[in-house]
């Protein structure tokens, strides 16, 4: 049972962690801040301006998340149900698509007015913050590593 628990909990904070909603989040609250205060100095311009660009650098950062994670436990005995389940993941493409569902649906936008409320615009924006962009790129990172592997066997 333990171990059943510790292989979830690691799968839970993966995702959370590739998850965008918590820096979305903030992203607006400190923009509807400097949005209604009156007062605002050219200290406090810049210090938004920094403070923009790093939560941008992290909206990034986040993608790289479970292709790095993915890739440690894909071989890790210690989390022998998550190191399986990767392998299944890399092998199905049914299950691939499941899961892509599954991150359309986890994602809640918590306000940012970019998109339209209908599907493609709620596609396009759970891409760009939500779970469903942090596996699109670890199944781009998975295609084009096994288009290095094949090239580098065919070399040999």
């Amino acid at each position: 049972m333990y171990n059943l628990l510790k292989n979830i909990v690691c799968l839970l904070l993966i995702n959370i962690f590739a998850n965008a909603s918590p820096l979305e989040g903030c992203l607006i609250l400190i923009l509807m801040y400097y949005k209604f205060t009156d007062d605002i100095s050219v200290l406090q311009l810049k210090g938004l301006a920094v403070l923009v660009v790093i939560i941008h650098i992290l909206l990034f950062l986040r993608l790289l998340v479970l292709p790095f994670a993915y890739k440690k436990l894909e071989n890790s005995t210690n989390y022998a149900l998550v190191s399986k389940f990767i392998h299944k993941l890399k092998q199905s493409n049914y299950l691939k698509l499941t899961v892509l569902v599954i991150a359309y649906f986890c994602y809640c936008p918590t306000g940012l007015p970019y998109f339209s409320g209908d599907f493609d615009g709620q596609l396009i924006q759970g891409a760009i913050f939500g779970l469903l962009g942090s596996y699109i790129v670890l199944y781009i990172y998975w295609f084009i590593e096994e288009k290095i592997n094949k090239s580098d066997r065919h070399r040999v």
